[in-house]
């Protein structure tokens, strides 16, 4: 009988490998479906699993950007009576996220059911008391902020509007 392969001690891919994939292929397909780009780093990246780059309705390139964290879970956790997901994120991802110029969205995603949940961090209400040196915290989405194409035009748009707000300030610099 022929051995299928070496004989010590392999890497496993684990359900949590396959889940964090998933995660981003169902982003990547709501992204898609609105005709925008989405890219994951290259390299080893700090903090963000990938990158939305949008186009006009006629497909000319548009200046902005859309940045993602995406969680998965095979274990939901809801709280608030069932009107908000709970996450765990490292307090300093979070503040890193907070300052991006761009608008930058954390995804959970609940492999159980093929569906996802967001947040925009910038916008999301972190405590005065959140410090580099505090190991993490936690994140309450509300549920009614699914992952589908009106949420896709919702980044689109404030990415839009992030770039415009830089051009206002900056009208000299190159966006």
């Amino acid at each position: 009988m022929a051995k299928s392969g070496p004989q010590f001690p392999m890497k496993l891919r684990t359900r949590q490998h396959v889940i964090e994939e998933q995660s981003v292929n169902f982003l990547a397909r709501q992204v898609l479906r609105r005709g925008h780009q989405l890219l994951r780093p290259g390299q080893r990246e700090y903090g963000w699993d990938a990158t939305m780059f949008h186009f006009s309705e006629n497909g000319r390139v548009e200046i902005g950007e859309v940045r993602f964290q995406c969680k998965a879970t095979d274990h939901l956790r809801l709280v608030d009576d069932g009107s908000a997901v709970a996450v765990r994120v490292d307090a300093r991802d979070l503040l890193y996220w907070q300052w991006d110029i761009y608008p930058f969205i954390l995804i959970v995603y609940d492999a159980q059911k093929e569906r996802a949940f967001w947040v925009h961090i910038q916008d999301y209400a972190v405590p005065e008391n959140v410090s580099e040196t505090q190991e993490s915290l936690t994140i309450r989405i509300p549920i009614r902020q699914k992952l589908n194409l009106r949420a896709i035009d919702s980044f689109r748009e404030w990415s839009l509007a992030a770039a415009a707000k830089r051009r206002e300030r900056n009208p000299t610099d190159e966006i």
